[in-house]
This record gives C-alpha cells, sequence and structure tokens, in this order.
C-alpha cells in the first residue's frame, strides 16, 4: 500500500441493468480459509493487488494466484469453484463480472467471441502477472479518492477503463485454438484425465490410457493437447505441484509428505517445485 493511502472495505455494485457488477477494496482473510460456491455465468476479470489463494473448478488442478495478479474466467456452463486462502492478512483487489450479453453489445463481437471460445458449456481461467498500469487501475478502485456519493461513478469508470487494458492483453497475445473436440473424442479426453487425477501416486502409463480410452498415443496426445493445453504429463506434473502447494501452505501435511502424496520422491520433488514457482518447498511452511 502506498504510504498514506488508505484502503476502503470491500464495496459492490450492480450497474447496467445488473449486467456489469464490480467489487472494490480490501478485507481480511485467514490462511486455510476455503469459500466453495457456484462459478457466476458471463466474464469476470479480477486483479488481486495482494494475497495469495488457489482457485480450483470442479475437480480441475488448482490454478495458483500470487498477488499482484490478473485473473479473467469465462463461463457458459455449470461449475463448482473453490478457493482456498494460502496465507492470510489483507485481501485487496478489484473485481468485475460481466454477462456475455453486455459484453457483446458494448465490447463488440471480437471480445464476446473471444469470451466463449473456452466455455461453451465449459469454463476457462487465464492467470497472469499485473502489469503497472493495471496495478495502477486496481490500486485506484482500493483506495477510492472521492466520497460516497459520487463513488459509484468513480468505480464504474475505472473499472471500464481496467477491463479494457486486461481484455486488450488477453486478446493480444491468446494462442491460436484448433477446433472444438467432436462430443464423443472430448468425453474420451475427460475421461483419461480424470483416470489420470484418479491415480496421481502411480499414474498409467500414456500407453495405458490410449488402452483405456480406445485412442491412439498420437491422437490422445494431438487431443489432449487441444482440450487442456498441455500434454497428458504436463497435465499431471502441474496438478501435482499446485495440490502439493496447497498441502504445505496450509499446514495439511510436510514437505516429504506432500511429495509422497502427489507422487514424488522429496528430493524429484524439490527440484520441480522450485522450478515451477521459484522458491523452495521449506520457505512455505
Amino acid at each position: 500500500m502506498s504510504p498514506g493511502s488508505t484502503s476502503l472495505p470491500a464495496a459492490s455494485l450492480e450497474l447496467f441493468s445488473r449486467q456489469f457488477s464490480l467489487s472494490a477494496g480490501s478485507f481480511a482473510i485467514r490462511q486455510g480459509e476455503r469459500v466453495v460456491g457456484p462459478m457466476r455465468p458471463g466474464l469476470k476479470v479480477a486483479v488481486m493487488l495482494e494475497g495469495r489463494q488457489a482457485l480450483e473448478l470442479d475437480d480441475r488442478p488448482a490454478v495458483l494466484l500470487d498477488g499482484p495478479a490478473v485473473l479473467v474466467a469465462a463461463n457458459g456452463g455449470q461449475h463448482t469453484q473453490r478457493r482456498t486462502v494460502l496465507a492470510g492478512g489483507a485481501l485487496r483487489y478489484a473485481l468485475m463480472q460481466f454477462d456475455f450479453d453486455f459484453v457483446a453489445r458494448e465490447f463488440g463481437a471480437e471480445v464476446a467471441k473471444a469470451a466463449r471460445m473456452a466455455c461453451s458449456g465449459d469454463a476457462g481461467l487465464w492467470v497472469r502477472p499485473a502489469s503497472a498500469p493495471i496495478r495502477a487501475l486496481a490500486q485506484q478502485m482500493a483506495e477510492c479518492p472521492v466520497g460516497p456519493s459520487l463513488r459509484p461513478l468513480y468505480l464504474a469508470g475505472k473499472a471500464l477503463e481496467l477491463g479494457a487494458l486486461v481484455l486488450d492483453e488477453v486478446l493480444g497475445d491468446r494462442p491460436a485454438r484448433a477446433a472444438r473436440l467432436n462430443p464423443r473424442l472430448r468425453e474420451q479426453i475427460h475421461a483419461v484425465r480424470d483416470r489420470l487425477l484418479e491415480s496421481v501416486q502411480e499414474p498409467p502409463s500414456l500407453t495405458e490410457l490410449a488402452r483405456l480410452s480406445g485412442l491412439n498415443p498420437t491422437k490422445l496426445t494431438s487431443a489432449f493437447r487441444a482440450e487442456f493445453g498441455a500434454s497428458v504429463f504436463e497435465y499431471l506434473q502441474e496438478h501435482r505441484l499446485q495440490q502439493a502447494y496447497a498441502m504445505i501452505a496450509n499446514g495439511e501435511a510436510s514437505v516429504a509428505v506432500a511429495a509422497f502424496r502427489v507422487g514424488y520422491s522429496p528430493a524429484h520433488f524439490s527440484g520441480l517445485f522450485r522450478k515451477r514457482f521459484g522458491i523452495a518447498p521449506s520457505a512455505l511452511r
């Protein structure tokens, strides 16, 4: 927080016939606190200035949010989200939620198409470090310098500016996406993912997964990457490391026990963990 600044308690607004809502401010959180609930349909843009959380959708691998960070979430289906607080203290943030109809009408077809691209009956997440201009706007929202009567107008203007900056980054660097898998192939790939995550300590080989799915290894690898954006074992490794991070940070397990639970020896685990998160796992305790 900048010297002399004051973070306001979190406040929420609903605008444009409730098709656009926003919230900004600061509130206290406890390490290990867990919030579970349905994911709201539409497009969410959030900037976490301070805080560290793990976010899970359904049974997918957790995504780490380590402030200052940007989260963009697009949801066109029925999904459950779980947020786990990994570090207690103050959570400072700015958050916007848009209905897809509002996005299409106010932001144009390109943005609406990008928002729906990964979420027709599904959900997509983008997480990246918050740039200096994005941090500055989010901080202005969290510290809102105007009086109560003008606060809604100030926050709405800043929120739209912040949303434009974030979505410009998303649209500017999103990778080309392969055509969506047909329903039968998608079902097979999700069954492979489910089988993989059921056996993180002793995962089946690619050959075994191919046999179980009825696909050859090449087709399985290609379709899995198209659906989840990573190879089978890249996906598994990310899931293992995120789960271990949450266990260690929450005090649920020692480094050695967490490594064992996700299928690694402690020595191998420590090297992978440091490479992924930039710190030793023991630094979380």
